[in-house]
């Protein structure tokens, strides 16, 4: 008797049991069916349990959809085939390592503008979004400009190389506080490597007081108007070339071409680093007292004294400060392709217009750049 009551109690115990398991998947099916991204993403999770791919994807991607974010995760990690877009959908319910990820790439689409780009991400909280932004708000100007700038690029997918650029600018030291820059695209852009320095030359149909070409080869190179950047070309190396628009020469070795046009004084562009005289050549006082005079102020001044320029032999002097002075008259490398030039610069370190690789810029070369 007792075990026939025990065994009618186990059925209708393990029959409400069922009855409340059925019940609980019916509502966890009709939730899922009726738009609950939770439930949709519970439902995903039977499916991979029971190994059904299929089941899990449809109701992951269904959650996904609503950005429910563990979907998305799971779909990102299980179903990488189609990684980008699971990370459009990361990138859209707030995650900001995907933002950054997503935007990263639509630097390089070239179906997307500069513009459509910055308001695609101007509600971003990624801290590198933010910087980008500000960098381009920054330089979009359109009153009380300074300096106007126009970057060339052949093609949309240069956004990343027009960024750092800004980049570039903004942490140069030189004063760019009211410079205006824009993006300017010419599919017709073309360019070359050309002499023995491999520098780029480029032909663009759109032409601009200061411009920056955006080259796909060679070496940088500057002008008076043109800036013309590679696709290596670095942070320091955009910096040393825009010190030549600052009114800075080189004070590495120029080939003998450019040093001949330099070195001769057939130029056209500021120089307030470099003088250059005759080689080995000795003066009289007041030859010395003439050159010291023809410096830039800020460099006469920080001499002192036309007798610190050049040390005294009989009668004659020769050029060149002595001693461990910090500002003063130094040879520089310019000229060393013509024998019968020299080139002086004011201080004895090597300068970021030496070698870019420094970052050096002595206190003297930046006022030289805004006393004029």
């Amino acid at each position: 008797m007792k075990l026939r009551l025990g065994m009618l109690l186990f059925i209708i115990g393990f029959s409400g049991w069922s009855h409340q398991v059925y019940n609980e998947q019916q509502q966890l099916n009709w939730r899922a069916h009726n738009g609950n991204a939770v439930a949709q993403y519970r439902l995903g999770q039977e499916y991979w349990e029971n190994q059904s791919r299929t089941g899990a994807h449809y109701w992951w991607q269904r959650a996904a959809q609503q950005q429910f974010y563990p979907a998305i995760e799971n779909l990102i990690h299980q179903f990488p085939a189609s990684h980008d877009d699971w990370l459009r959908l990361a990138a859209e319910a707030g995650d900001l390592s995907a933002q950054r990820e997503v935007a990263t790439a639509e630097l390089a689409d070239e179906n997307i503008s500069i513009t459509q780009w910055q308001r695609r991400w101007a509600d971003s909280n990624e801290p590198w979004l933010i910087r980008q932004q500000a960098l381009l708000s920054r330089y979009q100007r359109t009153k009380q400009c300074g300096m106007t700038i126009k970057v060339i690029a052949a093609g949309l997918g240069d956004k990343e190389r027009y960024l750092n650029f800004l980049d570039a600018v903004e942490s140069s030291p030189f004063d760019s506080g009211n410079w205006c820059i824009s993006w300017v695209q010419d599919s017709s852009l073309s360019c070359i490597s050309r002499s023995e320095r491999n520098r780029a030359s480029c032909e663009s149909e759109k032409t601009f007081n200061k411009q920056v070409i955006l080259a796909d080869k060679g070496i940088a190179s500057a002008t008076n108007d043109t800036l013309t950047l590679t696709s290596d070309s670095s942070k320091k190396v955009i910096q040393h070339e825009l010190g030549h628009w600052m009114g800075l020469a080189d004070e590495y070795e120029m080939s003998e071409p450019l040093a001949r046009e330099f070195c001769y004084g057939n130029y056209h562009h500021k120089s307030f680093n470099i003088v250059v005289t005759d080689t080995g050549r000795s003066y009289s006082a007041a030859q010395v007292e003439e050159i010291y005079k023809g410096l830039p102020g800020p460099w006469r001044k920080e001499i002192g004294s036309w007798q610190r320029i050049a040390t005294q032999k009989g009668q004659q002097w020769l050029l060149g400060s002595s001693g461990g002075a910090k500002v003063g008259l130094y040879k520089a490398d310019t000229c060393n392709s013509i024998s019968e030039r020299q080139a002086w610069r004011p201080v004895r370190t090597q300068t970021a217009m030496e070698a870019h690789s420094t970052g050096l810029w002595p206190e003297l070369y930046l006022k030289l750049i805004t006393n004029q």
